[in-house]
This record gives C-alpha cells, structure tokens and sequence, in this order.
C-alpha cells in the first residue's frame, strides 16, 4: 500500500462530513493534480486497532510558506471526527484490473 498521509487533525464539517488533515513530506515535491491522482476514489484509514476504507468526497491541498503540503481529504458522513484516531495513517487503495 502507498502511503498518503498521517492524520494529524480529523473534524466534522456541518455540510460535508469528516474531514481527514495531514501531511507527507515525501509528497510536497508532487503537484495538486499528482496528488489527487494518487488518493484515488477510495482510502485506507488505519488505525493502531483497526482499517477500514472510506470512499473519498472530495480533496483540499493547501501549500504552507515553507512550500509543505497540507492534504485535506473529505470521507463524508458515514464516520464521526471524534471516532478517527490522530496518528492514524492515509493508504491509496490499489484498484484491481
């Protein structure tokens, strides 16, 4: 699996659910369309004691001053914030065919 990002923040946006923050310093070099491009449709978010795969509803990609990427990844309402664990880690799910 490839690694996307390390969640460092989740919360709950009123119209478009849980929103998934973190950052991958492997990835600031890669453009927003690259990026996208490697999130996909779906993810793996797991946890010290669990995975499980959300569909994604949408992405924010925001650069700091420092030219770092913060990767903002919307899983709608199916989870709550306060049920993502901080530290927990964003995998691209490899579609099959």
């Amino acid at each position: 699996m490839d690694k996307i990002m390390t969640v460092s923040l989740a919360f709950d946006h009123k119209e478009e659910g849980t929103i998934l923050v973190g950052i991958n310093p492997e990835l600031d070099s890669l453009t927003y369309p690259e990026i996208e491009a490697m999130i996909g449709e779906r993810i793996v978010l797991k946890s010290d004691s669990d995975e499980t795969i959300h569909r994604v509803q949408s992405i924010q990609i925001s650069t700091s001053m420092a030219n770092k990427k913060n990767i903002g990844i919307c899983i709608g309402k199916n989870v709550a914030a306060k049920d993502i664990q901080v530290g927990s880690v964003v995998y691209r799910v490899k579609e099959s065919g």
